[in-house]
């Protein structure tokens, strides 16, 4: 292979790299192939012709002035081996070329080199050029050439599909999945009647139909990733991402979202949504960027100077006080608040029989609460909100020893004083061993992270601390074994 040959194939394969990139672009790619051939001083007229799903030919590139009606006849030419290589000529049929680009033409009578576009075993289109090597180069090096760059064309336009196959199924997947988690979740804000509740779902139909930056307002608990979740499904976005934002004290966090090497969150989310877990804690240098993306939609990667436009609408969970005065004044922020469960107290016999429900499937047998047992859980606070609902509900649905939960099973940090039953000598050591466990488990489940091992436990974070103290854990105790008083 000569110089002009290796240069020329080093520039289509540089192409060929883009393809799995670009899935739902062909067109550009074959485009920037094209551009490619067309900066070297030979060929003067190139062109792409694919077929579609009913053998139609189409131009789908170009460069030059090739002759569209000697391009589109030679496209649909029979006759020869449709896998070989041919010379088309003006006023006279193409000559196929043998298998080492021999072909029985003279340079003066060709017209175009036409070799097979072929995708995954199929003829699929044709590459053309006037020369890639010039008009003083052997005919038959140009033709292996133009076969070669043919293939290249069949190999970007089968990675291609295939990308764009890929991400389809992968899309009608997160669909499936989306409204798999909405019918999951969709009871915290469907169960009840309280006209809190009925004024939060009126605030959500209306948020859904706008395209601006939300802040979710409320308690640990509440909801407010599952409501962020259910206006990204009620709103144009739905078919796009809903992503989650690492928290705000992550390490590399503005590289995670802005990207670096190559795109971060921002970018993946194009399209569809980012939802913030700890916005009220983003780092001020974080604020001033998404303040800036909120303005003008646009933003820098990490150690980059080049501005990179995004549609993505962002979602901010703050706890009740809000998000910072920069945040806040960036854009047309829409501010849902979301109720406490001791603000909307008379939900909670509908949402605790919801969770027995999902305890029953569990648990594999009919559950209720007794008189006393409900009562007990209506006038408690939680502090923890829904999400310590549905814990507490898993764990006595799996412990409590009747199909009756009453208040003897109820933990007694839950209960008033004069609520809480007395707990015999000989029960006292059983319980403590299993409070312990239950915390030691969750801790190492969740690498020893108080916080997350107090959600699941459906504990506040004081409340798993007075644990830890009470019990004296250490991590150590993760892999020692279980003592029996």
């Amino acid at each position: 292979m000569d110089a002009a040959s290796y240069r020329t194939l080093c520039r289509c394969l540089d192409r060929l790299t883009l393809a799995g990139d670009v899935a739902d672009g062909l067109d550009a790619l074959l485009e920037s192939l094209l551009d490619a051939l067309a900066a070297q001083p030979e060929p003067t007229r190139l062109a792409v012709v694919l077929t579609d799903d009913g053998g139609r030919p189409s131009i789908r590139a170009g460069r030059g002035d090739p002759d569209m009606g000697l391009i589109l006849d030679g496209a649909l030419s029979r006759g020869g081996d449709p896998l070989l290589p041919r010379v088309l000529r003006r006023g006279a049929a193409p000559v196929w070329a043998d298998a080492d680009g021999t072909v029985a033409a003279s340079r003066q009578e060709t017209a175009m080199l036409a070799a097979p576009v072929v995708a995954d075993g199929a003829v699929v289109g044709c590459f053309f050029a006037d020369t890639l090597l010039g008009r003083d180069a052997p005919l038959a090096e140009d033709v292996r050439l133009t076969a070669l760059v043919a293939g290249i064309v069949g190999r970007m336009v089968a990675v291609a599909g295939r990308g764009l196959r890929a991400r389809q199924e992968m899309s009608r997947e997160l669909a499936y999945l989306r409204s798999k988690v909405s019918l999951r979740y969709r009871h915290v804000f469907s169960t009840g009647t309280s006209q809190l509740l009925d004024a939060l779902r009126s605030e959500t139909d209306r948020v859904a139909l706008l395209d601006g930056p939300v802040v979710l307002e409320g308690e640990t608990g509440t909801g407010r990733t599952v409501l962020a979740r259910l206006i990204h499904e009620l709103s144009p976005r739905a078919v796009k991402p809903f992503l989650l934002a690492p928290e705000a004290k992550t390490e590399d966090l503005a590289e995670g979202l802005f990207g670096g090497r190559g795109p971060g969150l921002l970018e993946a989310a194009d399209g569809g949504s980012l939802l913030f877990p700890d916005a009220h804690l983003l780092p001020p240098a974080i604020v001033v960027r998404l303040v800036r993306l909120l303005q003008h939609g646009v933003f820098v990667r990490q150690d980059s100077s080049r501005e990179r436009q995004v549609d993505v609408r962002l979602f901010f969970k703050a706890p009740p006080q809000g998000v910072g005065p920069e945040l806040a004044a960036a854009a047309r922020v829409e501010v849902v608040r979301l109720p406490s469960l001791r603000q909307r107290r008379e939900d909670i016999p509908a949402l605790l029989e919801y969770f027995l429900g999902v305890g029953e499937q569990r648990a594999g047998r009919r559950l209720g609460l007794t008189a006393k047992a409900l009562k007990a859980l209506e006038v408690y606070d939680w502090p923890g909100n829904i999400r310590e609902m549905e814990a507490l509900v898993a764990r006595l649905s799996l412990t409590a020893t009747e199909d009756r939960i009453d208040i003897a099973d109820i933990p007694p940090e839950i209960l008033a004083e004069g609520e809480r039953p007395p707990v015999l000598p000989e029960d006292a050591a059983e319980l403590r061993d299993m409070e312990r466990q239950q915390v030691v488990s969750a801790l190492e489940r969740h690498g020893w992270v108080q916080s997350r091992a107090a959600r699941e436990l459906g504990l506040t974070l004081r409340q798993i601390g007075y644990r830890i103290r009470k019990y004296g854990l250490t991590r150590e105790d993760a892999d020692a074994p279980e003592t029996k008083e």
